[in-house]
């Protein structure tokens, strides 16, 4: 055995080297085959994420644009406005108010585009979908309760144009801020700092305009009628 293995020991050698090679050869290869088709998945999930963000984030832009358009009522109503003063005057009113219709209409579309995307956004656009969205579902029970028409509707949402355009130009400022640093993250809104975030966010749009118009209207159920009545001092504080 020993005259054996003397005698073929480069052979031996070589072999157990060349097996060894060949081994790990064999185990990096698997491994970074592995690695490689691991990367590869990650890869393809992130682009679809991607893809899904930009879709969603550039729907809710698209769908909030009528959140910072307004209806001149003095030419839309025309001669028809039942309140005269208005007539040859600039008084806006958003157009999202402008109907029943067109109130539940972006309420609801705000409330698909929150189950559908609310992955894709940061808590903070979240947040400015959600409150945005309870707005609008909360104005409109609230005017319907007071027996407003689509006219009164119209009349009595003029406060709300500039606060809901602000609300508009935060929302999509964060929207933007939100495509030019893509993330590939998943984002559940929930947690601490989610909580804490919307208690604070909440503060500031309860503090704003139109929370206050609604407020002011849910303290006094006729307060809605009452500023028809009193329409010329209306107007004037709308200025």
């Amino acid at each position: 055995m020993e005259k054996f293995f003397n005698t073929y020991q480069t052979e031996i050698v070589t072999a157990i080297i060349s097996f060894i090679v060949a081994l790990l050869t064999t185990l990096l290869t698997h491994f970074l085959g592995n690695f490689k088709l691991r990367y590869t998945e990650k890869l393809k999930i992130a682009s679809e994420l991607s893809k899904t963000k930009y879709e969603g984030i550039t729907k809710i832009r698209k769908e909030i644009t009528i959140l910072s358009s307004y209806e001149n009522l003095s030419i839309s109503e025309n001669q028809n406005l039942s309140v005269t003063e208005l007539i040859g005057t600039k008084i806006c009113t958003p157009s999202c108010c402008y109907t029943y219709e067109a109130l539940l209409e972006i309420s609801n579309i705000l409330n698909e585009l929150c189950g559908e995307y609310g992955f894709c956004l940061n808590h903070t656009s979240m947040i400015y979908l959600v409150y945005i969205r309870n707005f609008l579902l909360d104005y409109t029970m609230v005017c319907f309760e007071a027996g407003l028409n689509d006219e009164d509707l119209r009349l009595v949402s003029i406060p709300l144009y500039k606060g809901i355009f602000k609300w508009y130009k935060r929302f999509d400022k964060e929207l933007i801020s939100l495509m030019n640093k893509p993330s590939m993250k998943y984002f559940a809104h929930t947690g601490l700092k989610y909580k804490l975030l919307l208690n604070l966010y909440g503060f500031y749009f309860n503090h704003t305009k139109p929370y206050k118009h609604m407020y002011c209207i849910n303290g006094k159920k006729d307060t809605l009628k009452q500023l028809l009545y009193n329409f010329d001092e209306f107007i004037e504080n709308t200025k």
